[in-house]
């Protein structure tokens, strides 16, 4: 297997997609199929799935000869250990050899005679490995929103509690977070100042989830200049960011919070 990345901004968006793992897992299985790289993971309490999906156009170079898919067990910390020592004008070239499948080498090369190139071998993991089948079903609202405005308001809101309601009618959406000792805050979305917004004629919906897994899922906002959010009553919120395509992207799933009243 040989795989190259020598856009720059793809490599950024690579190198960052790979920063804020830890906070959903430590340890992750990369699948590298014949016409794309996949990667599906849960974090520790079971109420997050991240999934990443990246067609082999996105790359300059996917060469795949193996006849099944071939899984790269890794530590993400150091994944991003690695890929974050590369320098800006330098390719990301991940190599893996089936005669020596305990390892993943990572080199870092440039046409730029002022950097020197760098090689890595990455120890890989022998994971247990079973995908979650994420049944598909019609949302009650969806919207498209700036990624950097929407984790500001997260990080804000988190200031004032662990919960988040997202209350959504055909005119706004509203953003509550309170706790007795801290006071409340609230946001105002006018649908007007949205990038999309769409809703079941008449709904109006309330969902509350964690402030603590919305900030680690908006902690990828650099990757994306936009976010899309589907959100459905008694099922998962959806946030994905696309990257560059329809098929690029990183999709994350957040269970709601229990109502207790």
């Amino acid at each position: 297997m040989n795989v190259v990345i020598s856009n720059p901004v793809k490599a950024d968006t690579f190198t960052s997609m790979f920063q804020h793992m830890k906070a959903f897992t430590e340890q992750v299985n990369i699948m590298f199929e014949k016409d794309h790289m996949y990667l599906q993971t849960m974090d520790s309490a079971h109420v997050s799935v991240v999934e990443y999906n990246l067609p082999n156009t996105w790359f300059d170079n996917y060469e795949h000869t193996n006849t099944s898919a071939i899984p790269i067990g890794i530590n993400s910390t150091m994944l991003f250990r690695v890929l974050n020592t590369r320098e800006k004008n330098q390719r990301i070239v991940l190599e893996f050899d089936p005669d020596y499948s305990d390892k993943l080498t990572i080199s870092f090369t440039s046409d730029d005679k002022t950097l020197f190139d760098k090689h890595f071998e990455i120890p890989l993991l022998d994971l247990e490995y079973e995908l979650m089948d994420i049944p598909t079903s019609e949302c009650d609202a969806e919207f498209s929103i700036p990624s950097i405005k929407f984790a500001n308001m997260v990080n804000q809101l988190r200031m004032f509690g662990d919960t988040v309601d997202i209350v959504c009618s055909e005119d706004k959406i509203v953003m509550n977070s309170l706790s007795e000792g801290l006071g409340k805050m609230s946001v105002n979305i006018d649908i007007s100042d949205l990038d999309s917004y769409a809703i079941n004629e008449g709904e109006v919906m309330n969902i509350s989830f964690s402030l603590a897994m919305m900030t680690n899922i908006c902690a990828y906002h650099k990757v994306a200049k936009d976010m899309e959010i589907k959100l459905t009553k008694n099922f998962p919120m959806k946030v994905v960011y696309f990257l560059g395509s329809e098929d690029a992207k990183m999709t994350f799933y957040l269970a709601p919070k229990i109502n207790e009243d």
